[in-house]
C-alpha cells in the first residue's frame, strides 16, 4: 500500500499542477461550489432584505426578496411535483454523466456539476422552508416584463446549455468517425434490448 501511495506521489510530482487537477473529481467539485454559493446568497438575502423589498427600487436589475412556491423561474407547480421533478432531472443528468464519463470531457463535468448543484440548492429550500428564495429581478420593456430568479436557476440553465453542447459535439464526432449514415441512438437502444432480453444459449 505504501509503495502505491509513493508511486502516485511520484506521478503527481512529474505531471505538476495539471496532473493534480486530473485527479480531482471535477463534477462533484463544481456541484459543491454551486450549491454553497447558492445557499450563501439566499441566506444573505433572507437576513438583510425584507420580503417584497427591492434594492435599488428603480433599477432594471435589482435585488428583490420574494418566495417562490413553484419551480424554475417562478413557474407554478404543486408541492409534490416541485419535489419529484427535480429529483427525476438529477437522476437523468447523472445517467448521462455515468454513460459518458470515460470521455473525460470538461464540458460534461462542468455541465453536470452546475446542474446538480443548482437543482439541489432549490430542492433544499423546498424541503427546509417549503418554498424557494428568489432575489435577482430583471425588469424590461418599461416595467411590463419582470423575471425573478436566483443563482441556482442560473446554474441549472447554464448546466443544461453546456450539457447540450457536449452531447451535440459528441454526436457530431461519432458521425464524422462512422459516416453520415451512422445513427447514434441505435447502439444505445440495441444495448438496452440485449441487456433487457438476453438471448438464451441453445
Amino acid at each position: 500500500m505504501a509503495r502505491g501511495v509513493i508511486s502516485r506521489l511520484a506521478v503527481l510530482r512529474e505531471t505538476g499542477t495539471a496532473g493534480l487537477w486530473q485527479h480531482v473529481q471535477t463534477a462533484p467539485l463544481v456541484g459543491l461550489v454551486a450549491l454553497e454559493l447558492d445557499q450563501l446568497s439566499k441566506l444573505l438575502v433572507r437576513e438583510t432584505v425584507q420580503q417584497g423589498q427591492a434594492i435599488p427600487d428603480d433599477s432594471a436589475i435589482r435585488i428583490t426578496h420574494v418566495v417562490n412556491p413553484g419551480i424554475l423561474f417562478g413557474a407554478p407547480a404543486s408541492p409534490l411535483v416541485s419535489l419529484i421533478l427535480p429529483l427525476g432531472m438529477i437522476l437523468a443528468v447523472l445517467a448521462i454523466y455515468w454513460r459518458f464519463q470515460r470521455s473525460g470531457s470538461t464540458l460534461l463535468n462542468i455541465g453536470t456539476g452546475l446542474f446538480v448543484g443548482g437543482t439541489l440548492g432549490n430542492l433544499l429550500d423546498r424541503i427546509i422552508f417549503g418554498h424557494v428564495t428568489d432575489f435577482i429581478e430583471v425588469v424590461t420593456f418599461g416595467g411590463e416584463v419582470r423575471t425573478i430568479f436566483n443563482l441556482a436557476d442560473v446554474c441549472i440553465i447554464a448546466g443544461i446549455v453546456i450539457l447540450e453542447i457536449f452531447l451535440v459535439r459528441h454526436i457530431l464526432r461519432l458521425i464524422r468517425q462512422k459516416g453520415l449514415n451512422y445513427n447514434p441512438v441505435k447502439p444505445v437502444v440495441a444495448g438496452f434490448i440485449r441487456r433487457r432480453f438476453p438471448r438464451q444459449k441453445k
